[in-house]
């Protein structure tokens, strides 16, 4: 497995060439973490994919039969995030299915594609799915080497993992209670002996997010973005509430919750006449960092892989689930 792992965003039509994007996932999925553009249908399609954009390492767009919804502006989200990817300057590599007749293609489909290859010298032609591994293995390893970037999520090395797990073992349970210490050797299947800590998180410090939200106030909405102020030890007692399975989007959602029990009260402090407020929304580029900050400490772990974001599972760690004992254990005497 590679020792490091970008963020690609993958720039597509909505519900179009799904087999290229089932074969991407499979190309990437020790290699990067992905994330896809969505339905134009929903109302923050383009948000997302313009935060997606912006935290990514690298972007890869696919151009198959369709040009994608055409929104009020006038382009589709493909489009719009292309332009919004050659806008902030991120290596770019784009796969486009040959189309030996356009009489079946839309016009704007074949003025984009034009308009594309015009612009662009990493483009790769395919027919089917079955085309995308080897265009892959060229595309992408070609983009990585002229286009060096500082990110990416990095595997620490295994001894340092195992020195660093036991380390941090070893002094929880030195001021764990007898309950807790047996719970090592109880047998269960997720044991410590599984537990990889890479990164440890201090659950008394703090960090900064960037949220969005809407504020009602004297019968008018405002759209308002802020900082906010979260702890690790809000977060792990945010986590312990989640099911024991759970989506990525379940995880930001439950962020989500936790930021909207603190917003009201943070909002008013500039808005005092605001009465409600609603939707709120960790930034996405915030929501990939934290992410990666949980599976680094160990405290969430992928149980199962799927295409795309919405079909992973995860599960809380062993490990988190005891430190979480730990923090709210009552001192001994």
């Amino acid at each position: 497995m590679p020792n490091r792992r970008y963020h690609i965003h993958v720039i597509c039509a909505d519900n179009d060439q799904l087999l290229v994007l089932d074969s991407l996932a499979i190309f990437f999925q020790a290699r990067a973490f992905l994330t896809y553009d969505v339905s134009s249908k929903l109302s923050k399609a383009s948000l997302y994919g313009r935060q997606c954009i912006d935290a990514c390492d690298y972007a890869v767009m696919i151009i198959g039969d369709s040009y994608g919804t055409v929104q009020k502006n006038g382009v589709s989200q493909m489009h719009l995030s292309y332009l919004n990817a050659k806008a902030k300057t991120k290596p770019l590599f784009i796969l486009v299915k040959n189309h030996y007749q356009e009489s079946g293609l839309s016009r704007q489909l074949q003025e984009f594609i034009k308009s594309v290859t015009r612009q662009e010298n990493q483009i790769y032609y395919y027919d089917t799915e079955d085309d995308i591994e080897p265009l892959m293995v060229q595309a992408y390893y070609k983009a990585v080497a002229n286009h060096k970037v500082m990110g990416g999520w990095v595997r620490a090395d295994e001894e340092l993992i195992k020195l660093s797990r036991k380390s941090i073992i070893e002094k929880a349970l030195d001021s764990a209670p007898t309950d807790i210490k047996a719970d090592k050797d109880s047998g269960d299947d997720e044991s410590f002996a599984s537990d990889n800590v890479s990164q440890p998180i201090a659950l008394l410090k703090s960090f900064d997010i960037q949220y969005s939200a809407q504020a009602y106030e004297g019968g008018n909405l405002t759209d308002v973005t802020r900082a906010m102020t979260l702890s690790w030890q809000e977060i792990l007692d945010a986590l312990m509430k989640i099911p024991s399975t759970f989506s990525s989007y379940g995880l930001q959602n439950t962020v989500n919750r936790l930021i909207t029990e603190k917003a009201e009260t943070d909002i008013k402090k500039d808005m005092p006449n605001v009465h409600a407020v609603a939707r709120c929304q960790i930034s996405q580029s915030d929501m990939n960092s934290l992410q990666r900050q949980l599976v680094s400490a160990n405290w969430i772990q992928l149980m199962t892989y799927g295409t795309r974001v919405s079909q992973e599972l995860w599960k809380l760690t062993f490990y988190a689930k005891n430190l979480s004992k730990l923090s709210t254990s009552p001192p001994r005497e």
